[in-house]
């Protein structure tokens, strides 16, 4: 009898994937602001070259918001990834306890400023590359039941 290929794709580079998302997130909100400031400096710059046009018409709190999402997008494709086509609605749902946990540690971490509108942001942003992982694996999935 032979198992689905889902069953036997390699779940080491999943894990891996899984990880480096967690530990971006647990680097960019935890650590000290003094850290992290160069390397968003450099990210809007960037932004600010690239996205301009897009980005011109928002207030700082949209903005911020956006980033939040964005953040959170890699880890909701990741953990979808590694749950995989069954289990992928559990990925918002962890992108949440990770949110609510990171927003818990900046209660302790002096310059942290925990806001709870962070884990509404941070959480869409999780359900939103859940969601596009899953309908990627879902059309994978079809392309390989038809061929």
């Amino acid at each position: 009898m032979t198992r689905p290929t889902e069953d036997v794709s390699p779940l080491v580079p999943r894990l891996l994937l899984a990880g480096m998302s967690v530990t971006a997130v647990l680097a960019l909100t935890l650590a000290p602001r003094s850290l992290v400031a160069p390397a968003r400096g450099a990210f809007m710059a960037l932004a600010d070259r690239f996205a301009a046009p897009v980005v011109a018409g928002l207030s700082g709190w949209q903005w911020e918001s956006s980033l939040n999402a964005l953040l959170f997008v890699p880890l909701g494709a990741a953990l979808a990834l590694l749950l995989g086509r069954r289990l992928w609605l559990l990925a918002p749902l962890l992108g949440f306890v990770v949110s609510f946990g990171v927003e818990y540690a900046q209660l302790r971490i002096p310059g942290r400023v925990p806001d709870l509108q962070d884990v509404l942001w941070n959480t869409l942003g999780a359900a939103a590359g859940a969601v596009a992982t899953s309908l990627l694996l879902r059309r994978g999935g079809g392309r390989r039941r038809a061929g």
